[in-house]
């Protein structure tokens, strides 16, 4: 009697693995996105064998690299911050963010660089599209390595604009959500009343398979969007902030979505430096808040300009800040209400006044973007060309709160308007 056969073993074909890794190997010493010793060749492969067997219909993210920001916890990595303290001091369970997109089947390709603690003393990182500029910050790796095509997807967190600079800077799709959308369990928190978890990403195809995992209360029905979708410019204080050729892209910009869309000029606010100022008191009490033990045991540590915000933050009055916050809480409620009564779907502005500055000892200007982190609105940004310097320019797209799945409908349709090419990095263009 003859034994039966035995199905022969599944062998999987590394080669688009592998190609990925070899590609990250050949440019990653360039861009410095990752924290070192977190992108490992071997890990990466023997994940990839694990989740081959299991259905694609079952694992939406299959085989995407994802990166992580390392102020957020991942399981067997430690959490450093961007800083020289004790990483003891930061370890916790995994971000249920990190979690969930793990469990639909993405790759953890490495811990992205961050500004120290999120703030603004930056990492080594450069911006893939240019390597003389930054990538903006704080979440610079994770800005970095989607555009340098390392990752697929990346986590960072924003206080004031630290996605949605980096995202514009490097020319990527970048995501802010609704505040609160998005649990920030497993996370090292800047500000409590200002952070949120956002996204890279490569496309906004993709940005549409993630949202449902981690946003909370995600409707899957989509909602019907009217033909005469009715954009905002903001104009006044907020626009005068930007540069005159940064401006200038922006305006022939708007002249294209004029073509399809309903668009209105509209004053945002009367001093948007008195808004700015505003987050910058609350997050800077907010952050001493956090690191007053920390700070006491291992000042000198610290890297000077977080060694100055925790300062500042620590002349704060706990009475003051209680009233910023209060105020905070009614200036939302005005700013969100503003879009409702004047009939805004979205508004749409600059990512920053400038392009991503030369050098990397500054992660760029976040004064275009404190608004949107105040008023807890969500933001999506994408790329509408570049400069003579291969420099991205990128406008933010900004909804009504809690319609970030709008938000993301009007967005596909704003990016199809405008019909702007592929970005090309520094090393594609020689």
């Amino acid at each position: 009697m003859t034994k039966p056969l035995r199905p022969a073993p599944k062998i999987f074909n590394h080669l688009a693995m592998k190609k990925r890794i070899e590609h990250i190997i050949k440019y990653e010493s360039r861009v410095k996105s990752f924290v070192a010793d977190t992108f490992d060749e071997k890990r990466m492969l023997e994940d990839y064998t694990k989740i081959q067997s299991k259905p694609n219909n079952k694992l939406p993210l299959k085989n995407l690299l994802v990166g992580v920001k390392d102020i957020i916890n991942v399981d067997g990595y430690p959490t450093r911050c961007g800083s020289l303290l004790p990483h003891e001091l930061f370890k916790g369970s995994q971000a249920s963010c990190v979690s969930k997109l793990l469990d639909a089947g993405a790759i953890f390709a490495g811990k992205t660089v961050t500004a120290e603690f999120a703030v603004s003393d930056p990492g080594e990182t450069r911006n893939p599209r240019n390597l003389s500029h930054t990538p903006g910050g704080s979440s610079s790796g994770s800005g970095a390595s989607v555009a340098a095509g390392f990752c697929d997807i990346a986590i960072g967190t924003q206080t004031s604009g630290s996605v949605i600079r980096p995202a514009g800077y490097c020319g990527v799709i970048g995501y802010k959500p609704s505040f609160g959308r998005i649990s920030r369990d497993g996370v090292l928190l800047f500000s409590n009343s200002m952070d949120h978890i956002g996204i890279c990403a490569k496309d906004l195809n993709l940005l549409e398979k993630i949202l449902p995992l981690i946003v909370n209360g995600w409707r899957f029905q989509k909602p019907k969007i009217n033909r005469n979708i009715s954009i905002g410019v903001p104009v006044g204080s907020y626009i005068n902030l930007s540069k005159a050729l940064v401006l200038q892209q922006f305006l022939n910009t708007v002249q294209l979505l004029k073509e399809k869309f309903h668009v209105s000029k509209l004053e945002l606010v009367k001093d948007i430096e008195g808004y700015n100022r505003k987050i910058d008191e609350i997050t800077f009490a907010e952050l001493y808040k956090v690191h007053a033990v920390w700070y006491h045991r291992y000042k000198e540590l610290y890297g000077p300009i977080v060694r100055k915000t925790i300062e500042a933050g620590k002349n704060i009055n706990p009475n003051d800040l209680t009233l910023l916050i209060k105020k905070s809480k009614k200036d939302r409620q005005f700013l969100q209400m503003l879009m409702i009564e004047k009939g805004i779907d979205i508004w749409v502005a600059p990512v920053a006044p400038d392009v991503a500055p030369f050098g990397i000892d500054s992660t760029g200007d976040f004064r275009m973007n404190s608004i949107w982190s105040y008023t807890g609105l969500p933001v999506i940004t994408i790329p509408t060309g570049v400069n003579e310097k291969n420099l991205p320019y990128s406008i933010q797209i900004v909804g009504r709160f809690g319609e970030d799945e709008k938000l993301l409908q009007i967005s596909q349709v704003v990016e199809k308007s405008l019909k702007v090419p592929p970005l090309l990095n520094s090393w594609e263009l020689n």
